[in-house]
C-alpha cells in the first residue's frame, strides 16, 4: 500500500510540478524603488533636508541600500527584499528606514511597506528635529514600541556598520552627539 501511494505521488509530482509545494512562489523577492523624503519638523511640506543619509534595512537585518538626499530632500533607492509572508495575497515586502543629517537628531521608521500598491515602489516621509541643547536629543522613531535603549543600540550598530561618524557640534548636549551622514575617512 505504501509503495502504491508513493508511486501515485511521484506520478503526480512529475505531471504537475506546480503542485509540489502549495503556496510556494517561484520568485520570493520583491524589487522596487523606495522614495524617501526628508524634511524639517512634522509638516509634510516642511523645508527639505539635503545630504541626509537614508539607510534601508531588510527583515534579516541586512543593509540593502544607503543614499544621500538631493536638494529636494529626496533619495530614490533601488531595493530587493524577500516577500513578506504575513501578506500572502500580495507581492510586497517591508523594510526599516533610518535617516541621519547634520544638525538634526536621527529618525527610524521600523515598518515601511514596499510594493503595497503593486507598482514596484515604496514611499516614506521622514521628519527630523533640529538638535536643541535644552532637549534630550534622542532618535525619534515610528511603528515600534521599543525601549529607547534598544533603539540607541540598534542605531549605533548600523551607524558603525556603515562607518558613519558622529556629528561635530558647537553646543554641549550632555551626551555623545547624534550620528552624521558622513563616512569616516
Amino acid at each position: 500500500m505504501v509503495k502504491k501511494s508513493l508511486m501515485i505521488f511521484l506520478i503526480l509530482f512529475i505531471l504537475f510540478p506546480s503542485l509540489s509545494v502549495i503556496g510556494e512562489s517561484k520568485d520570493n523577492t520583491v524589487s522596487a524603488i523606495l522614495t524617501a523624503k526628508v524634511i524639517i519638523g512634522l509638516e509634510e511640506y516642511g523645508p527639505p533636508i539635503s545630504k541626509a543619509r537614508v539607510i534601508v534595512i531588510n527583515s534579516f537585518g541586512e543593509v540593502i541600500g544607503s543614499k544621500l538626499t538631493n536638494s529636494d530632500g529626496e533619495a530614490k533607492i533601488p531595493i530587493t527584499m524577500n516577500k513578506d509572508p504575513r501578506f500572502p495575497m500580495k507581492n510586497m515586502g517591508e523594510v526599516t528606514v533610518i535617516a541621519v543629517a547634520n544638525g538634526f537628531n536621527e529618525y527610524i521608521d521600523f515598518s515601511v511597506p514596499i510594493n503595497e500598491n503593486n507598482d514596484n515602489t515604496g514611499r516614506v516621509f521622514i521628519p527630523l528635529w533640529k538638535i536643541d541643547p535644552i532637549r534630550r536629543n534622542e532618535p525619534q522613531y515610528n511603528n515600534g514600541s521599543y525601549h529607547r535603549f534598544t533603539v540607541f543600540k540598534m542605531l549605533d550598530y548600523y551607524a558603525e556598520k556603515l562607518g558613519l561618524k558622529r556629528q561635530e557640534l558647537t553646543v554641549d548636549i550632555g551626551k555623545e552627539p547624534p550620528w552624521s551622514p558622513e563616512l569616516k575617512k
